[in-house]
């Protein structure tokens, strides 16, 4: 598993993906930075969970595929190796650069704060960053079998529309877990302070609860390992049948 992980990374080489890891952070932080002065901390971080980083999540998981349909599969095809295992070592492939780019940003930030003013923890915005990561990783084979079935471009618009509308769904309710792209804007409230509107939360706000978090990390992480088991198994069943 450890030679096909290091072949994804290798496939990535010299690719605007790869250049994502860093360019993403790095240009929201200073957009935080150049729209809010001082308040970069919180701006930066809204913005990283709320639109960059589900696009750039959703970028990663279809070039992952789509790739490998400009060869035919081709390179998939020829390893002695079974299909599914291919499919879950694109998926680390990605969750790697995910946790990669998420680190980017809570260093950025830190730094950042430094010199402005630390609105945001060290520790909080690691914490913060880690369960953004930790939520945000079940997108990745959803992403990618979409793009297996309707292309590159298809396959970002529709990861990009239900974060931007349904993250926001259900946030406020006490059953906000069973909406999963609700979960990473309400657990790391209390981390980086600030709603996922922008707006900085107040002292004794009930978003600042931590109580429903090891839950809600559970629903997040059973929901990956359970779309990625479906979705390699998906990958697997086509066998030689590939576009």
């Amino acid at each position: 598993m450890f030679s096909l992980i290091r072949s994804e990374m290798l496939k990535m080489r010299h690719t605007f993906s790869i250049k994502l890891v860093v360019l993403a952070p790095v240009i929201t932080v200073l957009l935080g930075y150049l729209l809010s002065g001082n308040s970069v901390q919180f701006a930066a971080y809204n913005w990283w969970y709320t639109m960059i980083l589900p696009i750039t999540i959703a970028i990663w998981s279809s070039n992952a595929i789509t790739r490998e349909t400009h060869t035919h599969y081709q390179n998939v095809l020829c390893l002695s190796v079974g299909l599914s295992k291919v499919w879950i070592s694109k998926f680390i492939a990605v969750a790697i650069l995910v946790l990669t780019s998420n680190l980017i940003m809570w260093g950025g930030c830190t730094v950042l704060g430094l010199f402005t003013e630390m609105k945001v923890s060290v520790m909080n915005g690691f914490i913060g960053c880690l369960f953004v990561f930790l939520t945000f990783i079940w997108q990745i084979p959803i992403t990618m079998i979409i793009a297996k079935w309707t292309g590159y471009l298809f396959a970002i618009l529709i990861s990009f529309g239900c974060n931007m509308i349904l993250s926001f769904v259900g946030i406020e309710k006490g059953l906000f877990f069973l909406n999963l792209y609700a979960i990473p804007s309400r657990i790391v409230c209390p981390f980086f302070k600030v709603q996922p509107n922008g707006i900085p939360l107040e002292q004794g706000s009930f978003l600042l609860e931590t109580a429903n978090i090891p839950l809600s990390l559970a629903v997040s992480l059973v929901a990956a390992t359970f779309v990625l088991l479906i979705t390699a198994k998906l990958f697997s069943k086509g066998g030689k049948h590939y576009d």
